[in-house]
């Protein structure tokens, strides 16, 4: 693998990485704020699997915005990942 294909794999890794913690801010912060009446059903322990998508259509301008954010990571991942063909296993692989 050239330098700079490994360049680009391992931004596409940071960038996973960014999407990830994106993902978990946007639904602290909306269920901290626009949606804190919903948060007070969950019990410590419970477990819920969110779907950014419930927090569209908000009238909560910093919730709409990371949300633009997150839909701007997402196309850019994934021109990235077209462009460049990565694969699974570069992604995977722990030599880089």
């Amino acid at each position: 693998m050239s330098d700079y294909r490994e360049k680009i794999v391992l931004t596409y890794r940071h960038l996973l990485e960014m999407h990830e913690e994106l993902q978990t801010r946007i639904i602290n912060v909306g269920m901290t704020g626009e949606y804190s009446e919903v948060n007070t059903v969950f019990k410590p322990g419970d477990t819920y699997q969110f779907d950014l998508e419930q927090f569209r259509g908000t009238e909560d301008l910093n919730l709409n915005k990371l949300l633009n954010f997150f839909d701007e990571l997402e196309n850019l991942m994934n021109s990235l990942a077209n462009i460049n063909g990565i694969t699974e296993e570069e992604l995977e692989d722990e030599d880089l």
